[in-house]
């Protein structure tokens, strides 16, 4: 790490020297602009461009398709590329498919030109526009109309409704991918200007994202169940679950209330309730009554994943506890 000294000129101003080596890269000579943005945690950032960088990579896919290819579009878009170019020496239809279904599944990319052998994805999302609270209360609602229907689907045997809440779950994916490309842009820039998050806020509202998302996965599971399988549940069974489904919405909007509000003391007291609650739900794997080896797994996997959304919970409440302790100084 480079030093320098604070030097005063005239009667208010102070002055320090920039690096050489930094200067000469970036083309800087005497009567040079150079551009000051000041972040939330009072670091300055120095650059020789007004405007935002408009990143681009070129990816040459030669004869990559489904999932091979997804990570790698996904890993441009989550590196906060504006714009990836897409080339192959003769790009197949198939490839061409998947590219869009990809596209499809992201928040602000769109392909601008498509040719015989490249496809230009450009992100029409602007940073400013990036508001990792509203995608976070965003996720919230999502998540929850995905539990109360998966577990409303389980009960009532509705397939139609599985099915919706299994399709729910590409959206809860799309705003998480938004969110780890909030977090890339805050950490290149100091911060998204419209809401000046330090990156430490911004880092535990992404992990609370991941954990939603994993909720979301065990309500995707759930939901499954009921698509596929024609159950049948006790009436404890039944009664249980239809507690835990108006239980789960109070805890989400809670936890991300007190995330957002950043009050460990209200999280410690959320994450007792929510042990008092696993405590309950262990009595879901009491094999009593079970009339076939079937109705026994699906018993299984219903409280298991309620176990670990539960889990999933208590760690946002977690991060609520770190978060408060990691920016008190700052605050």
């Amino acid at each position: 790490m480079d030093t320098r000294k604070v030097q005063r000129t005239g009667k208010s101003t102070y002055i320090v020297s920039l690096p050489k080596n930094w200067a000469t890269k970036n083309g800087i000579q005497a009567g040079s602009i150079i551009y000051i943005k000041q972040s939330d945690n009072g670091a300055l950032l120095l650059s020789t461009d007004r405007s935002e960088r408009d990143l681009k990579a070129r990816l040459d896919i030669g004869d990559k398709s489904g999932e091979t290819l997804f990570r790698d579009i996904i890993g441009c878009y989550l590196g906060g590329y504006r714009t990836i170019e897409v080339t192959s020496s003769r790009m197949s239809s198939d490839q061409k498919k998947d590219l869009r279904q990809i596209v499809n599944k992201l928040i602000g990319p769109e392909i601008l030109e498509e040719t015989i052998s490249k496809v230009v994805i450009h992100d029409l999302l602007s940073s400013e526009e990036l508001q990792a609270q509203r995608a976070l209360k965003r996720i919230k609602t999502v998540v929850k109309s995905m539990i109360q229907d998966s577990l409303s689907a389980l009960l009532n045997c509705d397939k139609s409704l599985a099915a919706d809440v299994i399709q729910r779950d590409n959206d809860v994916d799309r705003l998480n991918l938004l969110m780890s490309r909030q977090f890339t842009e805050i950490l290149r820039s100091g911060s998204v200007r419209q809401e000046m998050l330090s990156s430490i806020t911004a880092f535990n509202y992404m992990l609370a994202a991941s954990n939603l998302e994993r909720v979301a996965d065990h309500a995707h599971r759930i939901a499954e169940i009921a698509y596929q399988c024609d159950c049948h549940l006790d009436d404890y069974f039944s009664a249980e679950l239809s507690w835990l489904e108006s239980e789960f919405n109070s805890l989400l909007d809670d936890s991300i209330s007190f995330l957002l509000q950043m009050d460990s003391d209200r999280a410690n007291e959320l994450i007792e309730k929510v042990g008092e609650i696993q405590s309950r739900t262990q009595s879901l794997t009491n094999l009593t009554e079970i009339d076939s080896e079937s109705k026994m797994l699906v018993r299984l996997v219903i409280a298991s994943s309620i176990e670990r959304m539960l889990d999933y919970i208590m760690n946002i409440c977690e991060l609520t506890i770190n978060l408060r302790h990691a920016t008190s100084d700052i605050n």
